[in-house]
């Protein structure tokens, strides 16, 4: 039998200012914080980073840290956040991207046939480079090779499910400059609009063949049981859903069919997915339910039957996915309550007809909020969900 209201994190978490500022001087602010989460966390490798003598890995005076002793921040900040999403009670689990920067520019840097222009602002004060499709592009071997490692990194230190997660194919072509595919279009005879956009559904899926398969299939066989896709793009085009679907189909083309296959639609316009979605290989779809609906009909302590239309569409076309639930805002320090948690499980589950197809997540990447507050509405989405299961008579 199918766990009832299963938890989970959706992504990244706020990277703090020790593991991200690794080529700058000793901070004492950044030592309180890492002693601070270190023993509220109960991460015996803090001493690593402060030890008594003085000599941790944040207390170097002035010297350059080397290339290892970087790495061994980084793989501390990882466990840190493992720990913080073991200690909440989550189901399932993974590093909050620590290893990584900004989603587009990471998998980026993995992808040969791109160069990087300028540099672009994304939605929480961070920014990303842009990059150019200067020619065909396909994952660096040692890309699939930091993926594979940082899945058997967070494996080896947790009993918890491991849920990895990577930028999907149709977001890394959307957010690029895609001049060699439109090249490749107009050597063919194609007008400059033709060209556009063909070479951009060229590019969606050859990301999708060449870059996402390689590292889906790689962390399946080295175990993972859920692969979760992420796509903010996904709906920035309304007539390219047909290639939005193809796209992911191919991203988990040859992946065991007991692996589950996520797909993560933060803030699309999930309407002008369908019907092509109902076409689409994935098992469970993690969706915006807090903060999409209007502020004319949400509060945070009521649940908004607007924001649950998208249930509605799932329905409609049949399909007996799972439906991963945003319960929680991550553009605010609003802490929702286990009950207000509870009710939107029950409801999504009423609508759904089975509580085993909802899960429960924030909304998006918890990296816009301090860990604190992180913690506690991680906290609260546990207890609300033990709640549902509790009421729905677990």
């Amino acid at each position: 039998m199918k766990p009832l209201f299963l938890t989970q994190e959706i992504g990244s978490i706020q990277r703090p200012a020790w593991r991200q500022k690794l080529n700058d001087s000793p901070h004492d602010a950044w030592i309180r914080d890492a002693l601070f989460w270190g023993e509220r966390l109960e991460v015996p490798e803090r001493i690593e980073l402060v030890s008594p003598e003085g000599k941790g890995l944040l207390q170097k005076d002035g010297a350059r840290r080397s290339d290892p002793e970087k790495e061994r921040i980084v793989a501390i900040a990882s466990l840190y956040v493992l720990r913080l999403f073991e200690q909440v009670g989550l189901d399932r689990v993974f590093n909050g991207e620590q290893p990584r920067t900004e989603m587009y520019d990471f998998l980026a840097k993995q992808t040969e046939g791109i160069e990087f222009a300028g540099v672009l602002n994304s939605f929480d004060a961070n920014y990303f480079r842009k990059g150019v499709l200067a020619a065909p592009v396909h994952v660096k071997p040692e890309g699939v090779e930091f993926f594979a490692r940082e899945f058997q990194f967070v494996k080896h230190h947790t009993q918890k499910t491991v849920k990895p997660c990577l930028t999907g194919p149709y977001t890394m072509a959307d957010w690029s400059y895609i001049e060699y595919p439109r090249a490749q279009r107009e050597k063919k005879g194609e007008t400059p609009p033709e060209a556009w956009t063909h070479g951009r559904r060229d590019a969606i899926l050859d990301f999708a063949e060449h870059v996402l398969n390689p590292i889906v299939r790689r962390l399946a066989s080295e175990g993972a049981q859920i692969i979760q896709i992420d796509e903010p793009a996904a709906s920035t085009n309304e007539q390219e859903s047909d290639v939005f679907v193809e796209a992911m189909n191919a991203s988990f083309e040859g992946v065991p069919e007991n692996v589950e296959k996520a797909i993560h639609l933060c803030y699309s316009n999930y309407p002008a997915l369908f019907p092509a979605l109902a076409d689409g290989v994935a098992d469970t779809y993690l969706i915006e339910f807090t903060n999409h609906a209007s502020p004319a009909h949400f509060k945070p302590d009521q649940v908004s039957p607007e924001a649950f239309k998208a249930i509605e569409l799932f329905n409609e076309y049949k399909m007996e996915v799972n439906v991963g639930l945003g319960v929680i805002d991550i553009h605010s320090d609003v802490l929702e309550t286990p009950e207000v948690v509870k009710d939107r499980l029950l409801y999504a589950a009423k609508l759904l007809g089975d509580p085993s197809r909802v899960q429960v997540n924030p909304d998006c990447g918890l990296r816009t909020r301090s860990w604190e507050v992180a913690y506690a509405k991680l906290r609260n989405m546990v207890e609300g969900a033990r709640l549902a299961r509790k009421e729905w008579g677990e």
